[in-house]
């Protein structure tokens, strides 16, 4: 798959060198282009926008600086390197702490460590990204577990009263043979409901506990179910 990088930088001679340092570390890469944080605005806010997989951005732009561009969260959760010429000692913090990921001297964009950083950052994003999906997919695996657990404690309580009522209908000494027919049917097609809940409970992992002496399955959140085995 073909990098996608965003280059927002109004030195041109710079915007040169990183492009063919990252092109040599990414032959596969495409590179776009932005002097100015207006015309980086006005490209963002487009239908043709694309998702970088890149961010190069200069602190020092002809209308303000790097840092204000990422905090207005446009990048949020993508690989950014921030860059400057200028040696004050608050500018490397101050770009990361508006979202970069790390911050590089224009000078050192030649040296041989580039190649190992760009790597980095991107390997490190991905890596993040993976983790927040990993991280919702589990999200999304508890609310069913939630769900299912809920579904099977509230069709049990009024399932166990219609079994009930059935087996006394089916052993009662004055129902009729067509009542008895019709209560093994309902106590077959309660016990069959039973045994498909208990089924999917396994099959998304409810832990089962003991309550009332009765084996149930365990709903996270419930903490009225929190019982040993």
């Amino acid at each position: 798959m073909a990098h996608r990088i965003l280059i927002i930088d109004d030195d041109l001679s710079f915007k040169k060198i990183v492009e063919m340092r990252l092109k040599a570390i990414l032959p596969d890469a495409g590179v776009t282009h932005f002097a100015s944080l207006t015309d980086v605005r006005t490209h963002l806010r487009t239908p043709e926008s694309q998702d970088f997989d890149l961010i190069v951005i200069d602190q020092h732009l002809p209308d303000g600086r790097g840092t204000e561009l990422l905090a207005e969260g446009w990048f949020r959760d993508k690989a950014i390197l921030s860059v400057s010429s200028d040696d004050a000692p608050e500018i490397p913090g101050g770009a990361v702490q508006a979202g970069a990921t790390f911050f590089l001297s224009k000078r050192s964009v030649g040296e041989p460590l580039f190649k190992p950083l760009i790597l980095g950052i991107l390997d490190r994003n991905r890596l993040a990204k993976e983790l927040e999906r990993a991280k919702l997919n589990q999200a999304i695996i508890d609310t069913v577990k939630t769900l299912v657990g809920t579904l099977r404690h509230e069709i049990n309580n009024p399932l166990g009263a219609v079994l009930g009522a059935a087996y006394l209908l089916s052993t009662a000494q004055g129902s009729t043979p067509e009542q008895k027919e019709a209560a093994e049917l309902v106590e077959s097609s309660g016990k069959r409901i039973k045994h498909v809940l208990e089924q999917l409970c396994k099959a998304v992992e409810l832990d089962s506990v003991s309550k009332a002496n009765q084996r149930v399955f365990h709903i996270p959140g419930d903490k009225e179910w929190e019982a040993k085995k």
